[in-house]
């Protein structure tokens, strides 16, 4: 009996305190890293505040609309770029490794800036206001083949913005996380990296950062959730990304307007 007891002092002596539980798990993310990740999340929401408005212009044939989206997709590019310059780890690369990443990755972060603005309107979703809604679904309407990946983008938002409760600091961090992405774009001709350890690097540190995050926000059984959730997410955002691109391409082709597209725009859609 002695014994018994003694067991059972012992598996008792073994419980964790639930109050330091609690500390423990606020302790994950130490004050420096919390200072990083305020500061990622204020560069985004001081970056992104306003939502781009959408110029349509003249939509009447496909060449014109072309022409409008990629007006529209430079301004949203152009934070891109901002944003990312004011990473540390982005600025210490080598040049010719930052360019890559942004050629080839930003295209993929669009979705994530709709994610920011995402809503319902009158029954309706949208990341639109209303009569940008209306104008983006009469865009849409004239290119028959692109309502399919429309569609697909749409859900795709509505997907990460339900899971991450639009938080903008979850998807600062996770914007972060993409950018440092090699071959997040599944184009064949995106070259070799100089220095793919560097990027590697930063890739995981931010990774450890929003995971630690996302224990903190919910708890570790959540997080899992999040994460998995969150890594499908992106496989089908890699593919509707590839999937757009290459529609896009062969629309400002067939439509010659290669010559109208921003530059920035012909950069990013390899079509000079």
């Amino acid at each position: 009996m002695e014994m018994d007891k003694d067991n059972d002092n012992i598996i008792l002596d073994e419980i964790p305190d639930p109050n330091e539980m609690e500390d423990t798990s606020l302790e994950i993310l130490s004050v420096e890293d919390w200072v990083i990740i305020e500061s990622i999340q204020s560069s985004f929401v001081s970056i992104f505040q306003e939502n781009t408005k959408y110029f349509y212009g003249n939509v009447s044939d496909r060449a014109s609309a072309l022409i409008s989206w990629s007006q529209y997709a430079n301004q949203i590019t152009l934070r891109f770029i901002s944003f990312v310059r004011q990473i540390d780890e982005f600025e210490g690369l080598h040049a010719d490794d930052r360019f890559i990443l942004i050629k080839y990755n930003l295209l993929s972060l669009l979705p994530i800036y709709k994610c920011f603005y995402y809503k319902k309107i009158n029954g309706c979703e949208s990341y639109e206001e209303n009569e940008e809604a209306e104008n983006h679904c009469s865009y849409f309407a004239q290119w028959d083949e692109s309502k399919g990946i429309c569609e697909i983008f749409t859900n795709l938002i509505r997907s990460l913005a339900e899971l991450t409760e639009q938080d903008s600091t979850l998807l600062s961090l996770l914007l972060v996380i993409l950018i440092f992405s090699q071959g997040l774009s599944m184009n064949e001709n995106e070259p070799l990296l100089k220095d793919s350890l560097a990027v590697n690097r930063a890739q995981s540190y931010y990774t450890k950062l929003l995971w630690n995050y996302s224990i903190n926000k919910w708890d570790e059984e959540q997080a899992c959730k999040c994460f998995a959730q969150l890594f499908t997410i992106i496989l089908q955002l890699q593919s509707a990304i590839k999937r757009f691109r290459d529609f896009i391409r062969v629309q400002c082709m067939i439509s010659n307007a290669v010559d109208r597209i921003t530059p920035l725009m012909q950069t990013l859609l390899d079509i000079y």
